[in-house]
C-alpha cells in the first residue's frame, strides 16, 4: 500500500533538489557502486551539509582499504536547483529536461568526476515524500538509480571509473535524539528499495519503513516489516559497535533479503582531532540476496548506521 498523508506540501521537481534555507538540517548524499577498467570494484560516498560539513569517502573492496575525510567549511548553494558548492568541489544540475548531474569531489589524495543520469523517476520517501524521523517529519527523496561515469582519484592517480549510483536529499526542522540505521538496495532485476528503522537514545526501535519502486515505476509502501541485525562488529578506534550483517522480512511481497557489509571497517570518525566531542558512524557498500515475491534476487546495497545522543535543534 501506499500510505498518503493529506495537507502536506508536496515535493515538487527540480525545484525541490535545491536548497531550503528555511529548514535548519538539510543535506544531499550520493553513493556510488563503481569498477575500473581492470574490474576492480569501489564504493564512494560523499555528503554535504548546510550545517557546515562535508563527508567523502573511497573504499577499495578488493583491498578492504577504506579512506575517508569529515571537513567543515561553508556549503554554497542555491534555492529551486541543485547547485552547491565547496571549495573545488561542485555538485550541479546538468540537463533542463534530462534529469542528469555532475558531481566533483576533492581532498587529501582522494577525488570523483562524475557524470550521472536518472534512470528513474524520484522516489518520494515512504512513499508521499514526508517520512518520520529523529526530529519529526521529514522531507525525503531518493534518485534510486544513477547511471554513472567518470574518474575515481586515489593517491594521485586516475582511474576511469563507471557503475551506478544512489542519490538522498532530506531537510528536516530538528534532528531530535536517537538515531537510525538505514538501507538502499539496487536489486539485479531493476527494483530498487530503501528502508530504515527509527531507534530512540537507548537504542529501542521506535518506527521501521519501507519503500519499493518497481521497474515500471509503480511504488509499494509499508511500515510493517521485520528487520533483524545479526552480526555486529566493534570499531577498534572508538569502541562503538554496529551492525555489519541484517535481515529483513515483510509478508505481502514475499520479502526476505540478507544484507552484508562488504567490508566491516567502514566507519566515519568526525571531530577526532577538535577539542570537542567526537562523533562516528558507518557508512558503506553491502552486498544484498535472498528472495521476493517468490523468486531468487540478488544486487549491491548501502547502509548507514547513526546514533544522535545530542543532536542539534
Amino acid at each position: 500500500m501506499i500510505r498518503k498523508k493529506l495537507g502536506r506540501p508536496r515535493i515538487r521537481f527540480p525545484q525541490d533538489e535545491g536548497a531550503h534555507p528555511a529548514f535548519p538540517a538539510e543535506w544531499w548524499y550520493g553513493h556510488f557502486s563503481l569498477t575500473d577498467a581492470e574490474g576492480r570494484e569501489y564504493g564512494a560516498m560523499v555528503a554535504y551539509f548546510t550545517l557546515g560539513l562535508r563527508i567523502f569517502s573511497i573504499s577499495e573492496l578488493a583491498s578492504g582499504q577504506f579512506h575517508h575525510i569529515a571537513s567543515g567549511s561553508a556549503l554554497h548553494y542555491v534555492e529551486r536547483k541543485l547547485d552547491l558548492h565547496w571549495g573545488r568541489d561542485h555538485w550541479f544540475r546538468t540537463g533542463s529536461r534530462v534529469p542528469s548531474y555532475s558531481l566533483e569531489t576533492y581532498g587529501a589524495g582522494l577525488g570523483l568526476n562524475l557524470a550521472l543520469v536518472s534512470e528513474k523517476p524520484p522516489l518520494l520517501g515512504s512513499g508521499c515524500g514526508i517520512s518520520e524521523w529523529t526530529g519529526g517529519d521529514s522531507h525525503y527523496y531518493s534518485l534510486t538509480r544513477l547511471k554513472a561515469k567518470g574518474q575515481l582519484e586515489l593517491a594521485g592517480e586516475k582511474l576511469d571509473v563507471e557503475g551506478i549510483g544512489w542519490m538522498d536529499h532530506q531537510w528536516i526542522n530538528s534532528l531530535g535524539q536517537g538515531g537510525w540505521d538505514w538501507f538502499a538496495a539496487q536489486l539485479d532485476n531493476d527494483t530498487d528499495m530503501i528502508f530504515w528503522r527509527i531507534v530512540n537514545p537507548d537504542e529501542s526501535v521506535r518506527s521501521e519503513d519501507l519503500t519499493i519502486i518497481f521497474p515500471d515505476n509503480s511504488v509499494y509502501h509499508t511500515r510493517h516489516l521485520m528487520l533483524e541485525k545479526l552480526e555486529s562488529w566493534v570499531s577498534p578506534q572508538s569502541g562503538r559497535g554496529y551492525g555489519t550483517r541484517w535481515r529483513i522480512r515483510e509478508q505481502p511481497r514475499g520479502l526476505d533479503l540478507e544484507v552484508k557489509a562488504r567490508h566491516v571497517q567502514q566507519e566515519i570518525r568526525m571531530f577526532d582531532t577538535l577539542s570537542i566531542p567526537p562523533f562516528h558512524f558507518w557508512e558503506g557498500r553491502t552486498a544484498v540476496y535472498g528472495h521476493m515475491d517468490g523468486k531468487a534476487v540478488s544486487g549491491i546495497g548501502y547502509a548507514e548506521s547513526v546514533l544522535l545522543s545530542e543532536a542539534p535543534g
